[in-house]
């Protein structure tokens, strides 16, 4: 890695950590003050190259900086004191590592010489080592930049992730000279030729195939387009993971699904007799493959960046370790210049077929009804009232799972959801960092009772920085995952731990949003297309029954199809 220093004029080391950030294209910065961040807060404050935003808790605000990288590609700043601020934020930030999102968290942590005696927050610093990318504890004033400019370039190098910079809070405030390092990464190569004329060989012959979308094409600039055309190329139907959905439109005819233990019955007919799997950027985690359940194929081609993640949850037949952009290009243009490609299935016919089954067995059992009302219905309703470049967020919980069957995604910047991860109180700040993206374009975020409470504090943070979200809440009183979850009844004896929602309408106008309660489709359809028009945050709660079958359970719903 090669560096070049040159010297800096002298200033307060908030100044040198706000320029390398400004330097870097860093355009948000998301926090809570405390005392020992304020130094760097001043700086904020005094200059106009970067917006700040507080949070109402530290748990929200890498969840709003993730928010807006998935929204925009932009990679934002956080700031909290050390401790209880950073050991708070440790959720965000393992969420954005696990979903490969870059953000510079920047702890104002305790001075070196006074660890071990006891100040206020202190906490080892590698407490931190398993959370992030990388872990950077600044210590002298000599090496503040550098580190802080290394830790910078880290995160924003492929594959991207979340770099902790902890630099004293009396650094922050101490004036000196500083140097800036411009550096180069590391670049390492892979010998994919071999592979690659597999692949293509593989690809050319395979008479079922199919294509899996993972969260690496969302990373990879261009992916969306080259996952279009070698779906079209090879007649393939399309299933993604949770962190692939969007990457491919899922009002195309080839779209078949998202995998997990809800991927319905039909769909898993047809990646049953598949002969060949292309898997673009995916780690097969355990929620998108059924704990490892779903097949992939008798041929699996696995393309992922990071070559860690190959060969450890599936075994792969053919290994390719290259962006999915680059490796796509490529496959594409060799696959048009192979002769004799055989036929193959009709994929789109396929993937329609499955798909349309699976949503006439929910209208059949009245899961579509206008009321009582259901979540799959209420999430129909959302999607037809929202306009195609809308933006939308989720929470963690039951109404997520059947979001990833029946609520359709155009692109992967307009719907926001973590991965493996999967931690609640996500939905509502990540909504709110999408919306200091965008601010013109509608932002709704879809949330239940539970997870909503994780975050509601975050209503206020909208209000504030007038950011008009919409909040649609699926209220089932109800923890819905855990009470329908069969282990219920193996593990707590029968016992439904019971949950009880507050007036949630009413606590969001108390916190200065507007709150109303709907029990239909038709009153979500006109609440939500007033909340579009309004200039103040909505939050929009809808009485879900408790009794409402789970994702997974719809997911068996099926009378088969023939896809051999």
């Amino acid at each position: 890695m090669a560096t070049h220093s040159e010297s800096r004029n002298s200033k307060p080391g908030g100044d040198h950590v706000y320029d390398a950030l400004v330097d870097a294209g860093i355009e948000l910065l998301v926090g809570l003050p405390g005392t020992q961040t304020l130094p760097l807060d001043r700086v904020v404050a005094e200059r106009d190259e970067m917006e700040y935003v507080m949070a109402r808790h530290e748990t929200s605000i890498p969840h709003v900086a993730w928010g807006y990288y998935e929204a925009s590609d932009n990679p934002a700043a956080t700031l909290t004191v050390p401790g209880p601020g950073d050991t708070n934020a440790m959720h965000g930030l393992k969420n954005a590592y696990e979903d490969c999102v870059p953000i510079i968290h920047i702890s104002a942590d305790i001075d070196p010489e006074d660890r071990g005696k006891g100040p206020i927050h202190e906490i080892e610093s590698d407490t931190y080592d398993n959370v992030v990318k990388a872990n950077v504890n600044v210590e002298t004033e000599a090496e503040l930049t550098e580190k802080v400019e290394r830790a910078i370039e880290l995160a924003l190098t492929p594959p991207y992730g979340p770099v902790r910079i902890g630099v004293p809070s009396s650094l922050l405030e101490a004036t000196f000279e500083a140097s800036t390092v411009s550096v180069t990464p590391e670049t390492i190569q892979h010998d994919n030729e071999a592979a690659y004329a597999d692949a293509v060989k593989a690809l050319a012959n395979a008479k079922q195939p199919i294509v899996y979308v993972g969260g690496g094409a969302r990373r990879s600039t261009g992916a969306g387009e080259i996952v279009t055309n070698l779906a079209e190329t090879l007649d393939a139907p399309v299933l993604s993971s949770y962190k692939g959905k969007g990457v491919f439109p899922e009002d195309d005819r080839r779209f078949l699904g998202v995998t997990a233990k809800h991927l319905p019955e039909s769909a898993r007919q047809v990646l049953d007799v598949a002969d060949t799997v292309l898997a673009l950027g995916t780690d097969f985690d355990g929620i998108t493959t059924a704990n490892w359940d779903l097949p992939m194929g008798e041929t699996l081609i696995h393309v992922n960046l990071d070559p860690t993640d190959i060969d450890v949850a599936y075994d792969s037949d053919i290994a390719i370790v290259d962006d999915v952009e680059s490796a796509g290009k490529r496959l594409l243009k060799d696959i048009r210049h192979t002769t004799g490609q055989s036929e193959s299935w009709d994929g789109a016919e396929l993937a329609s077929s499955a798909r349309a089954e699976y949503i006439d067995n929910l209208e059949e059992r009245g899961l579509l009804s206008d009321s009582p009302v259901n979540t799959p219905g209420v999430l129909r309703t959302v999607r037809d009232v929202l306009p195609r470049e809308a933006i939308v967020t989720t929470d963690i919980g039951g109404f997520r799972l059947w979001s990833k069957q029946v609520f359709e995604a155009y692109n992967h910047h307009q719907y926001i959801t973590a991965g493996s991860w999967a931690g609640m109180g996500v939905g509502l700040p990540a909504a709110l960092g999408a919306q200091l993206a965008h601010p013109d374009v509608p932002i709704v975020t879809l949330t239940g009772d539970g997870g909503l409470m994780m975050c509601l504090t975050e209503l206020h943070t909208a209000v504030e920085h007038g950011l008009n979200v919409v909040v649609v809440v699926f209220n089932n009183s109800d923890y819905g995952i855990i009470s329908k979850s069969p282990k219920i009844d193996q593990y707590a004896d029968g016992h439904r731990f019971e949950w009880s929602s507050p007036d949630i309408a009413a606590i969001a106008e108390g916190f200065g949003c507007r709150g109303i309660d709907v029990e239909s489709r038709t009153a979500v359809r006109d609440a939500l297309t007033d909340a579009l028009d309004r200039e103040r945050p909505t939050v929009i709660n809808v009485d879900i029954p408790r009794t409402e079958p789970s994702a997974v359970e719809a997911s068996q719903y099926s009378s088969g199809i023939s896809p051999s």
